[in-house]
């Protein structure tokens, strides 16, 4: 993960040096993934290897739906970015169902329709 200037908080770089000690100077904006831990990375590689399918990724992973799209969620925050769309809030029935075919517990299912789930 790349720091921010302590001072003024940019993300902007203006040396950049390998391993050679070869340097480049100039000014440099990162990446929105340079800010991700490995893991963070590691995460969203799985999430385009299944093609943004968030229920694939469940499938693969064994992680439930609402945990991934909260490390989904937290690392856009991290990176900084608003998604396209506004989520809507998961109906009832859903919940209920998730519950029914064992993705959640009760109360996963609880916090969720009590608006305390970590993960949304």
């Amino acid at each position: 993960m790349l720091p921010r200037c302590e001072g003024c908080k940019s993300a902007w770089i203006r040396e950049i040096e390998c391993e050679n000690g070869m340097r480049i100077s100039g000014k440099f904006k990162p990446s929105p993934l340079e800010f991700l831990s490995e893991e963070d990375h590691e995460f969203v590689i799985l999430f385009l290897r299944a093609r943004g399918n968030l229920k694939e990724l469940e499938r693969y992973t064994g992680e439930g739906y609402f945990a991934l799209r909260g490390k989904l969620e937290k690392i856009l925050k991290k990176m900084n970015l608003e998604p396209l769309v506004k989520e809507q809030d998961v109906g009832k029935e859903e919940i209920f169902d998730l519950v029914k075919r064992g993705k959640i517990s009760v109360d996963e299912a609880l916090n969720i329709l009590k608006g305390e789930g970590e993960e949304r």
